[in-house]
């Protein structure tokens, strides 16, 4: 940075190149942030192990630093905000990084006393009570979130009033002082982790406290003018205001067509949870417009938000899916989560990808930061005592989960949970940095160097395969609470057995189909450029409301497309569900099927693909010509199928297919183009190719518009590409 960090910071993003771009003094400055973490021992900057890896990455072009701090750590006994926390540990960072710039992590907790004053405040449980575990010692502050812990409520004015009180001070205070003068943003955290998960989604039901009601009663008066219009609405003759309660777990986990909700006799359910979207969304972007108006120079925001992916089945219970709102706000700029921790995202082989859907948020302008926190050989794995990997795959594993989020357009942040981790050489080390051996430290400068010299290339990213979701549409479908589980031991199969395909799975294996592809919302097909895409995905699309129902059938249906339809996808207008609407929208003819075994077998040009369900559940089938069938549930009914017209070719899949292989013939049958020979992880983007391969062996790799490369892979290993020139850059 240089001669630009002379003077106060001023941050924004801005478009620049075809992407969102930070800008630290009018100057475009690589998104790579290095991180410590919220634990003791871990998180403050001055002291001796979060030093060394501060000045490691700082000279390995490292110039970003992330720190945690708690607004209530930061009150004075009168209740004012002392700013001295923050202070020290910008200025930790800057004692070995003189021209660093640093992002905090501003926790917007109260604190327990505030709780216990505040009742009526905090959250409510719909099938537990809210209990404190007892605390001692040096713990993290987030360490029961994920429990049944009281807490304020997002929806609460109480927390609202002092959480933005507190943090206009706060912000009054900090700009007022030199270390003032290095931070370029505020990472505005709160919810479990600070990620703005609903406190305890996992295993129980929040929020059903007196702010979340008296708020969501309010957000019904916006809806429905009248209590009689509600009263039809809900099928509740005589409903009042005052009568309204939120669900209950069992009306939570009901559902009526196979995975979904029936918008006419469930609508007080589907109605609750588009409130603690929709007003969660409204929080977070308040809390934004409140910093950068408290901040004497342009600041840039950052949270927590819109986590799709990796959300263990329970995405309507405590994602962020309220997305629209926030796409087109200017007071949030950066949008971050850490890369999925499902087994097959982050297994070697697996693609490294984020929670959210970062094509959506490059399009509207928004940075999106990956938080990586890979466990490494080094140190260990905290929550993890199975953990195991070799130097060699660490390196493998860090160079595709650094350059995921590059070759989508955004960036990200070295999380360093290494210092509490269980270190194998504990004797001789004590505690380490995740990444502090030489040949990761050399990495890492390669990574950098790499990325910084592509900041004033034009992003560009050819794709062929579009993956449409709705994220709202997890109002209307049903998940189950998880017992209780040690941490980072929670069971990755969702009690719904289709969503996790449509979801995860799907997202999995077209990372591994050697075939690039992006994503979009089912509201941005109006306005966005089709013509790249050959093959389009329906995945979380089961509400097709009539508009988009016509945006399918006069503008996606052209020009050869091929369009997929996942799972229960249109089955309902937001009026009615039924599988007449589907069979309207593909023309293919749709039922619902209850097969006493839940297996089938898709075939698909001598590729095959077979898959099953534990979970009883009514599925689709089909009815077309045999020569259309493209897969049989066990007892012969169809469970897959196509219908090809003049200008379109329409599937329908009862089960999305989540094979690499299958997936891939799908693709080419469409016309893609392929990137890889091997159906094997590949990230493109930013000119580059990067195949990550488990088997190695002999490639033909090509970026559209560049030469033919023919190469071999080391097995193991992440192999960097000039896709426009055929240039080995790393590996």
């Amino acid at each position: 940075m240089g001669d630009s960090m002379s003077s106060p910071i001023s941050a924004c993003v801005e478009i620049r190149h075809e992407r969102p771009t930070l800008l630290l003094n009018g100057q475009p400055q690589a998104a790579l942030i290095y991180g410590l973490s919220d634990c003791p021992g871990a998180r403050l900057s001055w002291e001796e192990v979060p030093q060394r890896n501060i000045g490691a990455f700082y000279r390995r072009g490292v110039r970003l630093f992330q720190l945690d701090v708690w607004l209530n750590q930061m009150l004075t006994p009168e209740g004012s905000i002392d700013v001295a926390l923050a202070c020290r540990q910008i200025a930790g960072v800057i004692a070995v990084a003189p021209d660093a710039a640093v992002m905090l992590r501003l926790h917007l907790n109260p604190t327990a006393a505030w709780c216990a004053a505040h009742p009526d405040a905090c959250v409510g449980y719909a099938d537990t009570t809210a209990e404190d575990p007892p605390q001692h010692g040096l713990m993290r502050p987030v360490a029961d979130d994920a429990l049944r812990p009281r807490r304020a409520s997002f929806y609460s004015v109480a927390w609202q009033d002092w959480a933005q009180a507190a943090l206009g001070e706060f912000c009054a205070k900090l700009a007022r002082t030199p270390e003032g003068d290095r931070l370029f943003g505020l990472q505005l955290a709160y919810g479990v982790y600070g990620e703005w998960h609903q406190f305890g989604f996992l295993h129980h039901d929040p929020d059903t406290g007196p702010a979340a009601l008296q708020a969501f009663r309010q957000w019904l008066q916006r809806k429905y003018p009248t209590e009689t219009e509600l009263a039809v609405a809900w099928q509740q003759p005589g409903l009042t205001w005052e009568a309204v309660t939120a669900p209950t777990s069992a009306a939570r986990e009901e559902s009526r067509v196979g995975v979904l909700r029936d918008p006419q006799s469930q609508r007080c359910v589907i109605d609750y949870f588009t409130f603690l979207h929709e007003a969660l969304t409204a929080v977070i972007l308040e809390f934004a417009r409140i910093a950068k108006a408290s901040w004497p120079r342009p600041l840039v925001t950052a949270a927590f938000f819109g986590y799709f992916y990796g959300v263990f089945g329970r995405q309507g219970a405590g994602a962020q899916l309220a997305v629209e709102p926030a796409l087109h706000s200017p007071h949030l700029d950066c949008w971050c989560s850490p890369q999925s921790y499902e087994t097959a995202a982050r297994a070697l082989g697996g693609p490294g990808n984020a929670r959210g859907i970062i094509g959506i948020a490059r399009r509207a302008g928004k940075l999106w930061l990956d938080e990586m926190d890979h466990a490494t050989t080094h140190s260990g794995c905290a929550w993890d005592a199975d953990f195991a990997s070799s130097a060699s795959d660490d390196l493998a594993l860090h160079r595709r989960n650094v350059l995921q989020p590059f070759t989508r357009g955004g960036g990200h942040w070295w999380y360093d949970f290494g210092p509490t981790g269980r270190t194998p050489q504990f004797e001789r080390y004590g505690n380490v940095g995740s990444w502090d051996t030489p040949a990761m430290l050399d990495e890492i400068g390669q990574l950098t160097r790499l990325i910084a010299s592509r900041e004033g290339q034009a992003f560009h990213r050819p794709v062929d395969v579009l993956l449409v979701h709705d994220p709202m549409s997890f109002c209307h479908t049903v998940s189950q609470r998880y017992p209780a589980a040690e941490f980072g031991k929670l069971p990755t199969v969702a009690a719904d057995p289709v969503t996790p395909r449509l979801v995860d799975d799907l997202l999995h294996g077209l990372y591994r189909t050697g075939i690039g592809f992006d994503e979009a919302l089912l509201d941005e097909l109006p306005q966005l450029d089709l013509t790249p895409y050959r093959l389009v995905i329906l995945a979380t699309t089961p509400v097709v409301r009539p508009e988009q129902r016509e945006t399918l059938r006069d503008r996606v249906a052209a020009a050869g497309r091929h369009i997929a339809c996942m799972g229960y996808a249109g089955w309902s207008d937001d009026a009615q569900v039924r599988p007449e609407n589907a069979t309207a929208l593909t023309g293919i003819a749709t039922q619902l099927h209850t097969p006493e075994t839940l297996s089938h077998q898709l075939e698909l040009n001598g590729t095959t693909e077979s898959a099953s369900l534990k979970n009883p559940i009514a599925v689709p089938a089909f009815a077309v010509p045999d020569d259309d069938v493209v897969g049989r549930w066990s007892d012969g009914r169809i469970s897959a199928a196509r219908r090809r017209e003049a200008d379109v070719t329409w599937w329908a899949f009862a089960l999305p297919p989540t094979s690499p292989e299958f997936l891939r013939e799908l693709a080419l049958t469409a016309g893609c183009h392929p990137i890889n020979s091997h159906p094997e992880t590949t990230l493109i983007g930013h000119g580059l190719i990067i195949p990550h391969t488990v088997t190695g062996g002999p490639r033909r790799l090509q970026h559209p518009g560049g030469p033919l490369i023919e190469t071999e892979l080391p097995p193991r290993s992440t192999t960097v590409f000039d896709g426009m020139t055929g240039e080995r850059l790393l590996g």
